[in-house]
């Protein structure tokens, strides 16, 4: 579900991106370019470590640390400092594939084999379906301006990782043994 949010709201600021570069930085379309390039490089970079990292911290942590990036570069992105728009495409390109990637991690780790191939169809639906609805909203949203729609989008991911960190410690026990077990 955090992944769907992330990857979601990523539709929903796909406008705002556009605006940001020619309303705010006064920069022509084709320095999209430069941020898709930069946005890439990041994905390149998460790709490689986000492997060892769920290994290490396990998928959640790793899709809460790619969905609260997504949620930082939204924000960077409404700084009007052609250089912190491109820093935070480089952090979209990590967050979002950490995020994706530890879902699908999860799907295909905690998925009985006899269902894995309608869990995996019905997790795409969910991660990718939402970008259906969300892109035409932010494009309507990007009416009010670039801003809003990122900040939006960064105060629904930061909500989701509220949630989901809240959801993943209620169900952590406090103590690694039952009391009447532990040893000593």
């Amino acid at each position: 579900m955090l992944a769907g949010v992330a990857i979601g709201m990523s539709g929903f600021v796909t406008a705002a991106g556009y605006a940001v570069v020619t309303d705010t930085l006064g920069l022509p379309a084709t320095f999209l370019g430069v941020l898709l390039s930069a946005q890439g490089a990041g994905s390149v970079a998460g790709g490689l470590v986000v492997g060892r990292m769920i290994a290490w911290f396990g998928p959640t942590a790793v899709a809460l640390a790619g969905a609260g990036l997504f949620a930082v570069s939204c924000l960077g992105r409404c700084l009007p400092w052609w250089p912190a728009v491109v820093a935070a495409s480089v952090v979209t390109g990590l967050g979002l594939p950490w995020a994706l990637v530890a879902a699908v991690t999860a799907v295909q780790t905690h998925s009985p084999d006899a269902l894995l191939g309608r869990v995996a169809a019905t997790a795409n639906t969910v991660l990718f379906g939402p970008i259906a609805a969300t892109t035409p909203l932010g494009a309507a949203a990007v009416l009010l301006g670039p801003r809003p729609p990122l900040v939006l989008a960064a105060a629904g991911c930061l909500t989701a990782c509220a949630l989901t960190w809240r959801r993943r410690r209620d169900r952590t026990p406090s103590h690694p043994f039952p009391v009447s077990a532990a040893p000593g």
